[in-house]
């Protein structure tokens, strides 16, 4: 299965959440990847959310605008 993308560049941090609720309880994707870019507010907000509902994740070293999903 291709790994599918979500890229929140340009997103305004009050929309975060509900982008990623719909990302994967409205279309049941468990491995992804999330794009935050460099803002550290974003991927605050996109690591609490992944906390909140026990996803497992990981920031490469190679690209720490990026987060890792899997189930």
């Amino acid at each position: 299965m291709k790994n599918k993308i979500l890229d929140l560049h340009g997103v305004k941090h009050a929309d975060v959440e509900d982008r990623l609720i719909g990302f994967f309880f409205l279309n049941g994707y468990t491995q992804c990847t999330i794009i935050t870019g460099n803002s550290q507010q974003m991927k605050n907000i996109v690591l609490e959310f992944l906390d909140k509902h026990d996803y497992n994740y990981y920031i490469p070293s190679h690209n720490l605008g990026e987060i890792q999903v899997w189930d």
